[in-house]
């Protein structure tokens, strides 16, 4: 399985990005790419002694900051590292895409570049929130629609 992430998309990136990456190759043994300045990933990764030989990096030259418009994923920002991945979802050339980054921009992405699930109505967004003894919970619906009438909600199951 291979999954894109947006090494851009979030705080602290990449950093943060990076690290994350890492471990979750480690814990899922899942092929990763990267997207982002590729100078810049080799760099921090250098810098903080963090191998990513096993990664693939697909240079990009942009990336979407946070208060743009959702919609200039599209226009402006065809060749951001969020772009790119998408994309590369929407090609088949990976089989997923993760990001942290400007959650408008990836669901407009995500919908026009991916294409929704036949019957969807409109995406929803599944974080995984820790518990207390250190288990996991998805929350669907996190915070993307503020009217989703019971139609929509059957669709998020």
């Amino acid at each position: 399985m291979k999954i894109v992430v947006d090494a851009f998309g979030g705080d602290n990136a990449p950093l943060e990005i990076i690290k994350g990456a890492i471990l979750a190759q480690q814990k899922f043994n899942i092929d990763i790419c990267l997207t982002g300045s590729e100078s810049i990933i080799k760099k921090v990764a250098k810098e903080n002694n963090l191998d990513i030989s096993n990664f693939s990096i697909v240079d990009t030259p942009d990336v979407i900051p946070v208060d743009q418009t959702p919609n200039d994923i599209m226009k402006e920002y065809s060749n951001s590292s969020m772009a790119l991945g998408l994309k590369m979802v929407a090609n088949d050339e990976a089989d997923g895409f993760i990001s942290a980054g400007n959650s408008g921009a990836l669901c407009v992405g995500g919908t026009l570049m991916v294409k929704r699930l036949k019957g969807v109505k409109r995406p929803g967004f599944a974080p995984l929130l820790p518990t207390m003894n250190g288990k996991m919970f998805m929350i669907i619906d996190g915070g993307a629609n503020l009217d989703a009438r019971p139609e929509i909600l059957r669709q998020f199951g």
